[in-house]
């Protein structure tokens, strides 16, 4: 069975969209490999007002399944700023179509492409060509959330 994903710039009418995907996604996906204190004061205080400036640059796509909002993604050049998909739509082709919009939109840039990447998503970017750098930590909130730095050529 084949999905048809089409890919396209979030706007601004998207944000409560995104959040609450956003927020779906982490508390299903991650809870494998966080504590759920760690994802409670990863997602303490998030509001669709968060992704705005993202979407005002540009730097926001959204996939869709059927015209509903099934991930997302955001890229700066030379990063890999979030992927996240639908916790329903994961392992169908999302998350691998919203990287390879990113990927495009962090070219340009002579150094590798990089990105922290939740402990949960490590095999998913090692399959798609990136390589693990370091381990690390992003705080969000009152909690030091986990990640692991990676990279990957460009092109």
């Amino acid at each position: 069975m084949t999905i048809d994903i089409s890919l396209r710039p979030a706007a601004t009418l998207d944000a409560e969209a995104i959040h609450e995907l956003h927020l779906n996604s982490v508390r299903a996906l991650c809870a494998s490999s966080y504590e759920p204190g760690i994802i409670v004061g990863w997602l303490k205080d998030r509001t669709p007002a968060g992704y705005l400036r993202g979407i005002a640059e540009g730097a926001i796509f959204i996939a869709e399944v059927q015209s509903r909002i099934v991930g997302f993604s955001e890229a700066a050049p030379g990063e890999v700023v979030a992927v996240f998909v639908d916790p329903q739509w994961s392992r169908k082709g999302v998350g691998t179509a919203l990287l390879s919009r990113a990927l495009s939109a962090a070219a340009g840039t002579p150094r590798p492409v990089r990105l922290e990447s939740t402990l949960n998503a490590v095999s998913f970017y090692e399959r798609r060509g990136f390589r693990q750098i370091s381990r690390s930590s992003v705080r969000r909130n009152d909690v030091e959330v986990p990640v692991v730095i990676m990279e990957r050529l460009a092109g």
